[in-house]
């Protein structure tokens, strides 16, 4: 435990073993050594050093990049620290990269906490390494699954609900090519704050919300803006994997994509297979046949196979020659995208990646792209699991407290178990059994009633089985009363384990895989992002619990 000042007030810090982690990031996290056959580097101080040294970093087009990245940035604002890191990037700063898709409000806090990851570890290592280190942010705008980003987790009711952005498209558009309906997002924007508990920071809120709503139309920009809002006075540098400029800056990289397409497919299949037999699954499902990137059309994408000697997506209709793949790639790149393969390949052949900053999910799958990497005859960066953080408000602290539970107790389940003990312990079970004796006898006597009406030849079955549902019916509906009359009477008590379940382990899992920034910005501010980035953390693979 540490206690560490933010924002002028003493809060408490603990670090504990990553709850929840999947096996392959258990790993990653405990023993990457023995990892070495996916990954060029571990992830410590000694590979952040080896990565700076031996890595020629010459070949990345800096002054293009920068003029991209400006004129990317500009709509948004830039800050003077943003400026300075866009003349250092052109110079030979380099970066420290990672991204998310463009979800509503940021999406869930983990977008948050992976800004906040790039800028801590940027800082870090530009005073550890001596030289100019830049926190840059990738947009997935070219993501086209938008049920994955069209919605936000919010309490009704006490209790959690998925509130979806209701406008329906009939084609799934890239997120950065999906156009808000404004006064259907004002509504939905509104219907939201309208379910949080006014506090002083409410109102606030709102208007900042809806003032970048005013010019951003698009599941990207509208995400931009308010991440540029909250980090550009920490130069954290945006860029939208999908904006037109960035693809033909990206136009050489294609074609190498498309001209080894052949080659990449067979690595990359190899290697999932060495990864599957590892014990650590398939997380990308790849084929023999991929060809790893998407054609764009309209706004939409189009996952490209190879098949005798072409690139095809047979649904659409499309097919490319070689030649022509080629020739799309040097003269439109803007009509090609990355897929889950070609993504961190492009990045580290536009940046000067340093390190790359993951979450479980995307550290699973760069472990099957070691030989990838290899091909174009480069190294994966150092990749640094992101930091992963809860927030824990007063409220929750005195229901902790009053329990005498600890975090732990929350993850490890020890607090559903104890309300339900609690509720078994104050049930009446003779009502429940009597009820079920009841149901039995019952069956037992139609069962009696029918075998007689069969003697006598009178073929009634039918109506005797409907009448037993019946009164089964009955007998269900009271027993269902009665367990909400006296969950009912137990209500207070039971609300305040539901509570803490619902703060800290909302849907289960982790708290910042659900709620989006806006429940704590709510509570504590619009400034409370930036008293998180006060906070120490340190890059050691475990969770931060800060106590606010």
């Amino acid at each position: 435990m540490k206690l560490i000042i933010r924002g002028g007030k003493i809060v408490r810090l603990e670090q504990h073993t990553q709850p929840f982690a999947p096996l392959f990031y258990k790993k990653y996290l405990e023993d990457t050594s023995s990892l070495s056959s996916f990954f060029h580097y571990e992830w410590n101080q000694k590979a952040l050093n080896k990565r700076l040294q031996e890595t020629d970093f010459s070949k990345t087009k800096r002054t293009e990049l920068v003029n991209v990245l400006t004129n990317y940035m500009s709509k948004f604002g830039l800050s003077e620290t943003s400026n300075k890191h866009l003349e250092e990037l052109k110079d030979n700063g380099v970066v420290v990269i990672g991204g998310q898709q463009a979800g509503i409000l940021t999406g869930p806090m983990y977008s948050i906490h992976k800004a906040i990851s790039v800028i801590a570890l940027a800082k870090q290592q530009r005073e550890q390494l001596g030289v100019p280190v830049i926190p840059v942010f990738w947009i997935a705008g070219e993501d086209h699954d938008i049920d994955e980003i069209n919605h936000v987790y919010i309490e009704r009711s006490r209790k959690l609900q998925k509130l979806v952005y209701p406008e329906k498209s009939k084609i799934k558009k890239i997120a950065s090519d999906s156009i808000f309906d404004k006064q259907i997002m004002d509504n939905y924007l509104t219907e939201i704050f309208q379910s949080l508990p006014e506090t002083l920071y409410t109102k606030e809120l709102f208007t900042k919300v809806m003032n970048h709503l005013e010019n951003n139309f698009t599941y990207t920009d509208f995400f931009a803006a308010l991440m540029n809002d909250f980090f550009q006075e920490e130069g954290l540098l945006l860029i939208d994997a999908a904006y037109e400029p960035f693809r033909k800056l990206e136009s050489e990289y294609f074609q190498l994509f498309v001209e080894n397409a052949s080659d990449l497919a067979e690595v990359v299949f190899e290697k999932e297979r060495e990864f599957e037999k590892a014990g650590f699954g398939t997380p990308i499902q790849t084929k023999e046949s991929a060809a790893h990137l998407f054609y764009v059309e309209a706004g939409e994408r189009f996952l490209l196979e190879r098949k005798d000697g072409m690139f095809i997506h047979e649904a659409k209709g499309l097919s490319f020659t070689k030649d022509e793949l080629m020739s799309i790639a040097e003269k439109h790149p803007e009509k090609l995208s990355n897929n889950v393969v070609t993504r961190p390949i492009m990045q580290e052949m536009v940046f000067p990646v340093l390190s790359f900053i993951g979450g479980p999910g995307e550290i699973a799958y760069w472990g099957t792209l070691k030989t990838a990497f290899e091909l174009f005859r480069m190294k994966m960066p150092v990749i640094m699991p992101r930091l992963s953080v809860t927030v824990v408000n007063t409220k929750t602290q005195t229901l902790l407290e009053k329990f005498s539970f600890t975090i732990e107790d929350v993850w490890n389940g020890i607090v559903e178990d104890t309300k339900l003990q609690y509720i078994n312990k104050h049930r009446n079970e003779r009502i429940p059994q009597l009820i079920e004796t009841m149901k039995q006898d019952l069956a037992a006597n139609y069962a009696k009633l029918e075998e007689l009406l069969i003697d006598d030849n009178l073929l009634l079955s039918p109506l005797v089985q409907k009448n037993l549902r019946y009164h089964e019916s009955q007998l269900t509906f009271i027993e269902h009363a009665i367990d909400d009359t006296f969950l009912g009477k137990l209500d207070a008590s039971i609300h305040r384990y539901d509570r803490i379940l619902m703060e800290l382990t909302p849907n289960g899992g982790l708290q910042e895989r659900i709620y989006s920034p806006l429940q704590l910005l709510n509570e504590v501010g619009t400034d409370f992002i930036k008293e998180l980035l006060e906070i120490p953390y340190e890059f050691n693979g475990n969770h931060h619990v800060v106590y606010i």
